[in-house]
Formats: structure tokens, sequence, C-alpha cells
């Protein structure tokens, strides 16, 4: 913010600064009780509007408006009124306008989650096909920072292996099926994203979809778990166990970083890469293994039961014009 106004402004003049306190997100699990922000994410933008008016409106000052809505995405609905009331005055948009603006937003938004997840879905495919290991990221939306994250996706993706983020893995039925279609036919869970078994405070957002995407992980055999966590999160605190219990529970490798903003210990850091990446190249090597025996079972039961079903089933008596002549 400073540096919008501050830098930007005076080389190209702002009308205003629009900060949102997004307070429902919309989700895709089934049976939970909401999808709420963060509130101390949420209320960041109160947060900053405070640091700039405390002694003098530097908004007012620049002649510079600053809208902060509380804002429901959740509720298509209430979230179009919500945008009318902030952007009405400024901007003078009819109802129509401001309904058809919210859906081409909603629209676009739909389209590259899209493409995000398929893109997810050609990455697990081939890390199925070659036998490989992914990371799935269990971390908040700002973890993709890589001021918050210390660069940890990224030297993991340098090492080799492909990282997915918790909130883009791939939803196809087919998948979900393979993963979570056996609980739900004995019916475990009710549906492949609902997590009311392992968790039933769920009213925030990326709470519910780390614990999730731990169930997930704990599924596939291709992709370990990596947990991120900063701020000593409110949120995060009460589903560690929990989050390490489901991934670990089904002998999947589960690593965490917790507490990253305390300091910058970049040589610690690279050690903890370091031992992770030796640890998984081991499990990788017992997979590897793994399906190497499953093969040659696999093969050495196709032949036993085909020399079974031969010797059982020898075949059709032979036809009276293929029989000997009699003497």
């Amino acid at each position: 913010m400073h540096n919008l106004l501050q830098v930007k402004h005076p080389k190209a003049p702002l009308d205003c600064v629009f900060f949102p306190m997004v307070d429902v997100l919309p989700g895709r699990l089934v049976n939970v009780i909401g999808n709420n922000a963060c509130p101390t994410v949420a209320l960041t933008p109160q947060t900053v509007r405070a640091a700039f008016t405390k002694e003098e409106d530097l908004f007012a000052k620049l002649s510079v408006q600053y809208l902060f809505p509380l804002l429901n995405l959740e509720d298509r609905r209430y979230f179009r009124r919500q945008m009318f009331e902030a952007w009405e005055p400024l901007l003078g948009l009819s109802a129509e306008e401001n309904d058809s603006a919210i859906e081409a937003g909603f629209t676009a938004q739909a389209a590259y989650d899209a493409s995000i997840r398929r893109k997810a879905r050609e990455v697990l495919d081939a890390l199925e096909r070659d036998g490989r290991l992914g990371v799935v990221l269990l971390g908040r939306p700002y973890h993709h920072d890589p001021g918050l994250n210390h660069g940890i996706a990224e030297e993991l993706q340098k090492l080799g292996y492909a990282v997915f983020s918790q909130s883009t893995l791939p939803l196809d039925e087919d998948l979900l099926d393979r993963l979570f279609g056996e609980e739900v036919r004995a019916g475990v869970i009710p549906h492949a994203l609902d997590i009311s078994d392992v968790w039933k405070n769920s009213f925030s957002a990326s709470s519910n979809n780390k614990v999730w995407a731990a169930k997930f992980v704990a599924r596939h055999p291709n992709l370990v778990a990596v947990e991120l966590s900063n701020f000593k999160c409110g949120h995060d605190a009460p589903i560690f166990s929990v989050i390490e219990e489901i991934v670990e529970r089904s002998g999947t490798p589960y690593f965490a970083f917790k507490d990253l903003d305390e300091n910058r210990p970049a040589g610690s850091i690279k050690l903890r890469l370091e031992t992770i990446d030796y640890s998984l190249r081991r499990y990788a090597e017992g997979l590897a293994q793994r399906r190497r025996a499953e093969a040659r079972i696999g093969r050495w039961v196709a032949e036993y039961e085909r020399r079974l079903r031969a010797r059982l089933d020898p075949g059709p008596p032979p036809r009276a014009s293929d029989a000997a002549p009699s003497i």
C-alpha cells in the first residue's frame, strides 16, 4: 500500500484502491460447516486502513478512494449485492452491468481453475506412468509466495519432484472413484469430497482443503505430503496431529515446516530438504521394488491359472471325421 500511494500514485495517479475483506470463500467440499476465510487475513484491509489514517488520512490527502467491502463469495446473490453497494456510488453502474461483470468474473475463475486441475491431472498421470513421486504442498494460499515459503516449493522442483497445490488437485470422477470409491460404497463417507470422517469442525476453508488434500495424498501411491505453517497459525494448530495421522497411517511419507516466519534459517532448511530428498529416493526405490514384485507375482499367477485351466479343460473331444478308421 505504501508503494502504491507514495511511489506509483505520483507517476500514474490512482482514483481508487480496492482491497476487499473476503469473509467466505467458494468451496468444493461437501457436508462442511462453512468455508470461512482466516479472520486475520479477512480483516487485513482494516488494519492497513488504520495504518494510513492514524495521524492523517493519507487516502483523503492524495484524493484516492479506499474501498474495503466485506464479501461473501460463496453466496452468489449476496455477493452481487455487496459488490453493487461498493461500486455503484463510484462508477454509477446499473444492477445489470454489475451482475454481468460478476458472472464474467466467475466464468473466468472457473476456466482458470479447470485449466490448473487439468494440468495437475496430466502431471499426476505422468508420475504414475513413470513411477515417480510428486509432492503435495499442504499450506495456505499465501504459501505460494516465495517470501513466505522460503523457496521450499521451488527447491523441491529443482530436486525433480512435481509440486501440487492443495487447492488445485484434480477432481476427475474416475480418479476420485479410484481413491475414495470403496469407502463411499462401504458407507464410510457419503461422498469423495467429504471430510466428516476425520474432521468435524469444518468451518475454515483452508483447513478443510488441507484435511481433504491429506486424505488424497494418503490414498495415492505416487504422492507425499509436505506441510507448511506460518505465524503460529491458529487454524493450523488444531489440525497438525490430524494431518500427520491421516498421512502416516497409510505409510505415506510426511514432512512438515512449521513456524517458518520465526527466522530465515537458510542452512537448516537446505539440510532438511536434502534429508527429505534422501528419504524420498529410498521410498521410491521401495515402491519400484514392490511394483516389480507385484508384476512377477502377477505373471506367475497368470501362468499358473493357464496351466490349471489346461489341466481341467483339455479341450473338445475329437470329431468323428477325425477319428482313426476301424479295421
